[in-house]
């Protein structure tokens, strides 16, 4: 069975959808560069939340990652997240928010050492987020097969783009580190590697 992903090539939220169906279903990939004009009027044309991605089976469209994921898991028959890998992957996807909005603003042209209250309260969620995800990054061991699933695809995508976007400083982190390290070699992490663009 195919399924069409809509994303972009540089997204984390893509990133943890693309690794997670590696190996275990097809997706005909429809990258979409949505700072670009173009790009951003036809999403706004299938979206109503003007987000990536976005998963079509057929004429349903599953908006949001996590959705997404917990969608195809019941599909397909994959392992149910339980409640301690959701609230894992609600940390990391807040990390990953605060580190996509930073992001953006900056694209912007906002500078992101002035005095703003929102700016400043986003980037004060990061070194507690971190903090949370310190024991998670040293629990899990690349030589454990179940220890590659959703949670830990979903904290590589955000780990690796927001070091690469240099949004986190990982340096009082060593976990974090380590953690990319080691699961560099895992299967789709090479095929999904950010461009940075």
């Amino acid at each position: 069975m195919s399924y069409k992903l809509i994303g972009n090539l540089t997204s984390p939220y893509v990133r943890k959808i693309r690794l997670a169906c590696h190996g275990r279903v097809t997706l005909d990939f429809d990258a979409v560069n949505y700072f670009l004009p173009e790009g951003e009027a036809y999403l706004r044309s299938i979206s109503p939340i003007n987000k990536l991605p976005i998963l079509l089976d057929g004429d349903q469209k599953i908006f949001e990652s996590r959705v997404i994921y917990n969608y195809l898991s019941q599909k397909h028959g994959w392992e149910a997240l339980s409640l301690d890998d959701e609230n894992t992957i609600s940390v990391i996807d807040a990390g990953m928010e605060t580190c996509v909005n930073m992001f953006l603003f900056r694209k912007g042209g906002m500078d992101l050492e002035s005095d703003n209250w929102y700016l400043k309260r986003q980037k004060a969620r990061l070194p507690n987020i971190l903090e949370f995800l310190r024991p998670v990054m040293k629990r899990l061991d690349p030589q454990k097969p179940d220890d590659w699933a959703f949670p830990s695809m979903c904290l590589y995508s955000f780990l690796y783009w927001a070091q690469l976007r240099e949004m986190i400083d990982l340096d009082a982190f060593p976990e974090a580190i380590a953690f990319l390290e080691a699961f560099k070699d895992k299967p789709g992490v090479a095929e999904t590697t950010i461009p940075l663009v």
